[in-house]
Order: C-alpha cells, then structure tokens, then sequence
C-alpha cells in the first residue's frame, strides 16, 4: 500500500472510492459501501474497512458535523445532495464493525503502532455520526 496513515481519507482505497463518487456521485454507492462491510460476518478485508471509514467521515463532512479536512471532496459533495436520513446507522455499525470485530484494518493498526490515533479518529467520526 502506498497510502498509508489513521485519518479516514489517509490511503489508498479512500482515494478509490472518492474517485468512484467523483465519477457517479451517489450516496447509494456510499449505502453499498456500508452494507459490504455489514453483510460480511466473518471478516471484513482491508479494502472494505477502509471504504466504509473513509465513507462514514465523508457524511460527517456533509452533514457539517466533521472537524475533517475534505476541500478535496467538496465538489462531490455539492454533486450528491443531502445524505439520506437513514445512512448515519448504517455508517455507525459500519465502524463499530470494524472497530470490534474481526477486521483486516483493526489487526493492521494494533499491530502498526498507530492503534490508538486510528481509534481516536473513528471514533470522533463515530461521535459526529450520533449527533445526526
């Protein structure tokens, strides 16, 4: 990987997705982003988990309840619309899935040393996520 760190537009599969919103801006895509990481009850693959943070952050943006920079992703924003009311659920179990569970991105950052940064970053996206 060569995008690497805790923030949730931080690494590569983040760019993928928001390069896939820029393409077709749909908060549908973002609900599959979710529900990919939900619908799988073993283990959720790197690539999923850092979808799914990197789209929980992106609704906080667009919900103005995000201390997250994103002047990048603006533009997909506007193009998007307001988010659907019913995605923060799903994003919030998306983190807590994995965040708790047996997921690919949580054994990398225990194992990283960054452990603590990431989980402070999820979960502040998390506490956003609850005010909606």
């Amino acid at each position: 990987m060569s995008a690497w760190g805790p923030g949730p537009f931080d690494n590569d599969d983040a760019a993928d997705l928001m390069m896939e919103l820029e393409d077709v801006p749909s908060w549908e895509s973002v609900r599959f982003v979710f529900n990919e990481v939900l619908a799988n009850e073993e283990y959720v693959e790197l690539a999923e988990g850092e979808r799914a943070y990197a789209a929980a952050a992106l609704l906080t943006v667009a919900t103005g309840k995000s201390d997250i920079s994103a002047q990048d992703y603006l533009m997909i924003l506007e193009a998007m619309g307001a988010p659907p009311t019913d995605l923060p659920e799903l994003a919030r179990a998306a983190l807590k899935r994995i965040s708790t569970g047996d997921s690919e991105i949580r054994e990398l950052y225990l194992d990283s040393g960054s452990y603590n940064a990431w989980l402070g970053l999820l979960r502040a996206t998390d506490e956003a996520l609850s005010a909606l």
